[in-house]
């Protein structure tokens, strides 16, 4: 069963990049439970999930997460308005890039997907998933 979910892309400042960040892209996420159902609520995320440039079909690999357990382990939200916070990290996105998407590949199963992300020079963006 596929579930929609609402996603907002918070633009990170370009000058809060700190000198541990260069070199990586970071999507900084937040994770809500829907106010919709009261509990069944679990997240993880697929090591196959990556950045992709479909312009030049370029694409660069998840490399770590931070907070959020990789599939099929989950973390469980037990009730309506739960959230958490978690990281994803690539490899810095080159600068030809000027929009890209993150997608989940989950096997047969549809993952999250966040479409026309605007790239910026810090790297770091903040997701919100609800």
């Amino acid at each position: 069963m596929t579930t929609s979910v609402d996603v907002k892309i918070v633009v990170a400042d370009d000058r809060l990049t700190s000198y541990e960040e260069e070199g990586y892209t970071y999507l900084h996420c937040t994770f809500y439970t829907s106010p919709k159902y009261t509990s069944g609520w679990w997240v993880n995320i697929f090591k196959t999930s990556y950045l992709v440039n479909t312009l030049q079909n370029e694409r660069l690999e998840l490399l770590q997460a931070i907070n959020i357990p990789f599939a099929p382990e989950r973390h469980y939200l037990k009730n309506k308005g739960d959230s958490l916070n978690f990281t994803l990290i690539f490899p810095k996105t080159p600068i030809h890039w000027e929009y890209f998407d993150f997608i989940e590949k989950c096997g047969g199963d549809s993952g999250l997907k966040i479409k026309n992300i605007k790239s910026n020079l810090s790297g770091v963006y903040k997701v919100v998933i609800s």
